[in-house]
């Protein structure tokens, strides 16, 4: 079910950040809608700056909602009727001490950040995407859930529970006409990234853009066979 004029309806949440606006550049070039969340004022400014004539279109809608909330998940779904789409890319990055000096508030917001967005989300959008027999579902995990790097425990065990998410999503839609898959990067080439680690050699990550590629290709007809699957990038 197409949303208006244009293509399918597509949510990206965490589209405000480097992967986000590098996944938003991409659905909008294929021709789609997309419906993005915004909770922090700097980085809205920044995407309606490089989308300004998706905005001016209606192509590109941007929602102030947290959406580890339901009354935000609520309002992101409402400005996304018929969604096709949802691309649960929001998340934080958060470690480097060992568990017994780890904070537990860091622990609480891996979870929320990572895995409790992708929960709240998807309750959000799925039962239009059941009711319509169509809807594609990318989770965003991390190459930590499957390394566990020593220091990251917080973060490791929170990407580890988004793909574990994954495939029980799958195994309860997988005969509903929606397929759930989650691609899992190694470390993406950020400015935020290149500030943290700036003696690494950056060759060796992986760009925004390249992940986007993946994601829309995961989020288009030519891989409707692929389900439940644990994509490294």
């Amino acid at each position: 079910m197409a949303i208006g004029a244009w293509g399918r309806g597509v949510v990206i949440s965490g589209g405000t950040g480097a992967l986000g606006r590098a996944l938003v550049a991409r659905f909008l070039a294929g021709g789609d809608r997309v419906v993005v969340p915004w909770i922090v004022k700097r980085e809205l400014e920044g995407i309606e700056a490089e989308e300004s004539e998706a905005l001016r279109a209606g192509r590109l809608v941007l929602v102030e909602a947290d959406v580890a909330d339901e009354g935000g998940a609520r309002r992101v779904a409402e400005a996304a009727p018929g969604a096709e789409v949802l691309v649960n890319g929001v998340g934080g990055y958060g470690g480097g001490k060992p568990l017994h000096e780890t904070e537990l508030e860091l622990w609480d917001r891996m979870f929320r950040m990572n895995v409790r967005t992708a929960v709240v989300l998807s309750r959000a959008l799925l039962p239009a995407m059941l009711a319509q027999k169509r809807g594609v579902i990318v989770n965003v995990a991390s190459r930590a859930a499957l390394d566990l790097p020593a220091n990251l425990s917080a973060y490791a065990a929170a990407k580890g529970a988004v793909l574990s998410l994954s495939e029980i999503l799958q195994k309860e839609v997988a005969e509903r006409h929606v397929r759930v898959n989650t691609i899992v990067p190694t470390t993406i080439d950020t400015p935020a990234n290149r500030a943290a680690m700036p003696q690494a050699d950056f060759s060796l990550w992986t760009p925004p853009a390249a992940i986007a590629g993946v994601v829309h290709w995961l989020a288009s007809d030519a891989a409707a066979s692929v389900r439940g699957a644990l994509v490294p990038v």
